[in-house]
């Protein structure tokens, strides 16, 4: 039996948790609003099975955020275990998303055949401060929109990319 997606799985590198952090905040209205929930690897406790607690979330989430900078790629742990499970779980309807929160080379993974939520030459951390939460707006509008669409999308996630004003 296949198991009901209505989450939002995010998967960063600690490195990057500001920006964990960050998405959270701005998703908070419709997450409470629309009655799902992120997980991301906080929500592990200790003693538990975390690759266990890891694979259950990716099967219950209809969409998954991936914050992606060089700590990003660089990990082998999110490369070799989690990644290959997103990709397996896009076939099953999970919706893939993926913003650029630094510069980095993301064209020589898997991602590079994807469309990012926003233009990847314009990093977030490469964006002014005043307009940060302008263009995080714009992002979590597509998230929200992927949440609401996947299950008609066949978890491909919206088409084109974000406007790069």
């Amino acid at each position: 039996m296949q198991q009901q997606r209505e989450n939002i799985f995010i998967s960063y590198c600690r490195e990057d948790g500001k920006w964990l952090e960050k998405f959270r905040k701005m998703l908070e209205p419709v997450l409470r609003k629309e009655q799902f929930a992120i997980w991301d690897d906080t929500k592990i406790t200790p003693g538990t099975r975390w690759k266990q607690e890891i694979e259950n979330a990716i099967a219950g989430s209809k969409v998954a955020l991936l914050l992606v900078s060089p700590h990003f790629l660089a990990s082998k742990f999110i490369m070799d275990y989690e990644l290959p499970l997103l990709f397996e779980a896009r076939e099953d309807g999970l919706t893939l998303l993926w913003v650029a929160v630094s510069h980095c080379m993301y064209q020589y993974t898997k991602l590079g055949k994807d469309q990012a939520l926003y233009d990847p030459a314009l990093a977030l951390d490469t964006i002014p401060s005043k307009k940060v939460n302008q263009v995080m707006v714009h992002i979590c509008r597509h998230i929200t929109d992927a949440m609401a669409n996947s299950s008609q999308s066949g978890g491909q996630g919206p088409q084109g990319s974000m406007p790069h004003k």
